[in-house]
């Protein structure tokens, strides 16, 4: 198994960036030359910490933050692909990251409005809409999932 956590750290974060989703731990096990099976073990083992959290009932990468690895109600759509992001904070981690124009279409977890952000890389951000933040910063760790 792999032992150095920042490299299957920028592997993950490299795939994400140019597929828009986290590799799954066939692709994983093949770039380290080791079985889907071992990869999971490998990831878990790593305890990667808060950035990148696994499915406990899978193993599969859950959020390797601040992308999700499914369906939210914030997608970053750039020029090479678009990811899920995990909240209305990270999809602005997404685009500072991806580091290209990107669109933002979101919805307010509160009251469902429809948010467009425009992001264009090195100017800034433009757009309308609100982003509630439902905890202080302080709390957003104790579950970061519902975070």
């Amino acid at each position: 198994m792999i032992a150095d956590a920042a490299a299957l750290r920028v592997f993950i974060y490299d795939w994400i960036v140019a597929h828009g989703q986290p590799p799954q731990t066939p692709d994983i096990g093949a770039h380290l030359g080791i079985s889907a099976a071992e990869a999971r073990a490998t990831i878990k083992s790593l305890k990667i910490g808060k950035t990148v959290l696994t499915d406990p009932a899978t193993g599969e990468i859950w959020m390797a933050g601040p992308f999700a690895a499914s369906e939210t109600p914030y997608r970053v759509v750039g020029l090479r692909a678009s990811w899920w992001a995990n909240c209305a904070w990270d999809m602005l981690g997404i685009a500072a990251i991806v580091n290209e124009d990107v669109i933002i279409h979101a919805s307010c977890s509160d009251c469902g409005d429809p948010m467009r952000v425009h992001v264009t890389a090195g100017v800034g951000v433009r757009g309308s809409g609100l982003v509630h933040l439902l905890l202080p910063f302080r709390e957003w760790y104790r579950d970061i999932g519902y975070t």
